[in-house]
Order: C-alpha cells, then sequence, then structure tokens
C-alpha cells in the first residue's frame, strides 16, 4: 500500500497492466492532505482528498485509504455493491475517529476507487476527485462531481465558462465521514488493451484542462511517470494552489 507518500515507482503487474501514482503538496499549502493507494497485486487503486483544516484533512484522507484496503482483504472487490459498501465501511470508520476525538469534528474526504477484474473496472465514488477512460484518444470521465456547482450546471442555471470561475466551485454535496447515511456513486465498464485509466483530485483537473491532459495521455512512447511528472510540472506552472495526486493505468 502507499499511503501519503510522494512517490509509488510504476510497476508491471497483472499481465501488461503498468501503473504510476505520486501525490505532491501544493505550493500554497502546508499540509498535503491527498492520500493515494495502489494494492499489491495492482488491481485495486484509490485517491482520496481530505478536507477539515490543520491535521483534519490529513486523518481523514488516510483513515479512508486504510479503511478500503482492510474491507478487501475480507471481501471480493468484483461488485459494485461491494465497492459501495467498501467506501460506507471507510466512512463509518471516520465518524468512530471523530466520536472518539470531537476535535476533528468536520473533516471528511473524497474517494475515487477503482478495481479491476476479468476484463472489467468496478468503480465507486464521493465527492470531486475523479476517475476518466482514456481510449483511442477519446478522455471519457467516468464519475460525477458532487459539488455545488454541478448541481447548479445540471440544472442549466449556470453555463460551463461561468463554473470554472464560480467561487464555490469547490463546494462539496457529499463527502466520506460527514454524515451517517452516504449515498455512493458506482459503475463498472469493461476494459481492453492499450486503455489509460486515470484517477486523481482536483488539484489537477482545476489547473489543467482537458485538452492538456488528453495530449498528454495520447503519447503512448513515455512511461506512466513520464506522463504524470509533465502533468504535475504544468500544475506548477499553473501555480499548484491545491495539493495535486495522480494515479496512471495502462493496460
Amino acid at each position: 500500500m502507499f499511503n501519503k507518500v510522494d512517490i509509488a515507482e510504476a510497476v508491471r503487474g497483472r499481465e501488461n497492466l503498468t501503473i504510476y501514482g505520486e501525490t505532491k503538496i501544493g505550493l500554497v499549502r502546508s499540509l498535503n492532505e491527498d492520500a493515494f493507494a495502489i494494492s499489491e497485486a495492482r488491481d485495486i487503486m484509490l485517491v482520496a482528498d481530505g478536507m477539515g483544516g490543520y491535521v483534519g484533512g490529513e486523518i481523514a484522507s488516510k483513515t479512508v485509504v486504510e479503511a478500503v484496503l482492510y474491507y478487501f482483504n475480507n471481501y471480493t472487490y468484483a461488485s459494485t455493491r461491494q465497492l459501495e459498501k467498501a467506501i460506507q465501511y471507510a466512512n463509518s470508520c471516520i465518524l468512530s475517529k471523530i466520536a472518539i476525538e470531537p476535535s476533528l469534528q468536520g473533516m471528511g474526504t473524497t474517494l475515487s476507487l477503482l478495481t479491476l477484474s476479468e476484463g472489467n473496472a468496478f468503480w465507486g465514488h464521493v465527492g470531486d476527485s475523479r476517475i476518466y477512460l482514456f481510449r483511442d484518444g477519446d478522455l471519457t470521465q467516468i464519475t460525477p462531481d458532487h459539488t455545488f456547482v454541478q448541481e447548479l450546471l445540471d440544472q442549466g442555471r449556470i453555463t460551463q465558462a461561468e463554473a470554472a470561475d464560480h467561487p464555490d466551485r469547490h463546494v462539496l454535496t457529499r463527502a466520506v465521514g460527514v454524515d451517517q447515511e452516504l449515498e455512493v456513486a458506482v459503475g463498472a465498464f469493461p476494459v481492453r488493451e492499450n486503455d489509460r485509466l486515470l484517477l486523481c483530485s482536483d488539484g489537477l483537473t482545476s489547473s489543467l484542462s482537458e485538452e492538456i491532459i488528453v495530449e498528454a495521455l495520447s503519447d503512448y512512447r513515455r512511461s506512466e511517470k513520464e506522463i504524470i511528472r509533465r502533468l504535475f510540472d504544468l500544475v506548477y506552472e499553473a501555480g499548484a494552489k491545491d495539493n495535486v495526486t495522480a494515479i496512471l493505468a495502462t493496460l
């Protein structure tokens, strides 16, 4: 497991699957509240972006990563229902920590979780971190954004251009560890050779356009590590106002 670390080196695991993950603190943050993990078998990967002020966000993201991996040590990860249960278990773990230490009240985290099994990808998601599928030159956002601004967009009350600069664009409508009852978005899709799967915190997507991400992912001559390093360089050039975390897997 890689959790609260700076680098997880690229590895070759299941058949021809290669993965690289990394997290970096932003230029205006004193703590990195992001966390990520890649399972030993390279078939479970997740990204979390904590919130809650001093140390709270860091504890929340670390807790959710550890809880999900612990859950999958005991249960299958090859069904959307099990991913939903894993995230709800992680939700209860964070709430239990808050009950023990009330000063942590208000902490929570996003979570984007993806598992691979027999040619299929299963995903579970809460918040505004994202999972993307890159296939044949096209980038598809798999996960919905659970944000106030996305609700405004869905209702047709603002435009995409207005959403980009909206003052409440980072306000979440749901997060892990906030409420007893947590609604988890889940789904599944088939994967095939040369697909690329990108999991990332909003530190990446709030700084870079999809066009820039597509350009980077289109270069199959570069390794996953080289691509993520390039994207992170661009985030820093843009000011890196948030922590940034990403996992890139190529099948």
